[in-house]
């Protein structure tokens, strides 16, 4: 991965993430909104070609969202009965 935006002061990060067979770039954000509390943050994972990763893109949420939970946070990650669409595009489980 590469760190593009490292913004404390604005609260956002933002990084791409490269596939290592294809090379495919997969876009991260992570933004601090002002007004929803201390705790949170919106995050973003997303292909830049097309619509299916094969669940990396959920895989890599779930993976954030399980570490913010150990830390305290209301980190519900992608769950496959709130993301349907996503999991069936994807082959996911």
């Amino acid at each position: 991965f590469k760190i593009i935006t490292a913004d404390t002061t604005k609260g956002y990060l933002y990084v791409q993430f490269e596939s290592l067979k294809a090379g495919y770039i997969d876009d991260f954000e992570v933004a601090y909104i002002e007004g929803l509390g201390d705790r949170a943050v919106q995050v973003r994972s997303s292909s830049r070609v097309g619509y299916l990763d094969f669940g990396v893109n959920a895989k890599r949420i779930n993976y954030i969202a399980k570490a913010l939970k150990a830390k305290g946070w209301d980190a519900p990650g992608v769950d496959p009965a709130t993301h349907v669409d996503y999991v069936m595009q994807n082959g996911g489980n």
